[in-house]
């Protein structure tokens, strides 16, 4: 299994960022800021996705340029900010959202944006699971999974076609750089 190494980094953010306000519009410039300042391999800065759910919520979507929907989800709501993976294709419902993996949550207090960037930049060096297996009568299957909270916690299913994948592997990818997947399958987000 391939290993995508930990890196430390440190990240400065803009006074667009430090504020104790509800963040509202600025979640987008947050992660705008954020993938600027670490220039992840595997997000494309076009392929993000912003949207919503009325005033008060705002959901800005970073997908793994090569893995289908597998994304990770930057929210905040009148309640808290939170990160979550996921496997995003549709957004008509925000389905595919809410059976993501919560992996931080972060609340409206003290320098709540300058914490929800930190967490922001560690995700994106988060490890991607990958584990290829044939299913049923043959088609590949491409399992992702993370951990999180001391679990591995399934956030996908891919399915390429079998000329895009061989033998059963496994790797390790994340949105910062690593092995690219034997396979590309861009992003394909819709809104229904």
């Amino acid at each position: 299994m391939n290993l995508v190494p930990r890196v430390a980094v440190a990240y400065s953010f803009h006074s667009c960022c430090v504020s104790t306000e509800p963040l509202g519009v600025n979640l987008s410039q947050l992660v705008r800021t954020v993938l600027e300042q670490a220039r992840p391999q595997n997000v494309s800065p076009a392929g993000t996705v912003a949207t919503g759910e009325g005033p008060e919520v705002e959901i800005v979507i970073v997908p793994h340029r090569d893995l289908g929907g597998i994304s990770l989800v930057a929210w905040t709501d009148q309640y808290d900010a939170r990160l979550l993976w996921a496997n995003v294709g549709d957004l008509s419902t925000h389905d595919d959202l809410d059976l993501g993996v919560v992996v931080a949550r972060i609340r409206y207090e003290d320098d709540w944006r300058r914490r929800l960037g930190e967490a922001l930049a560690a995700e994106l060096v988060r490890p991607i699971h990958l584990r290829s297996r044939r299913g049923l009568f043959g088609a590949p299957r491409v399992e992702c999974w993370i951990e999180a909270a001391w679990k591995n916690k399934r956030i996908g299913v891919l399915r390429p076609s079998r000329s895009l994948i061989g033998a059963e592997t496994e790797m390790t990818t994340s949105l910062a750089g690593g092995p690219g997947p034997p396979f590309s399958l861009p992003p394909d987000i819709s809104n229904g």
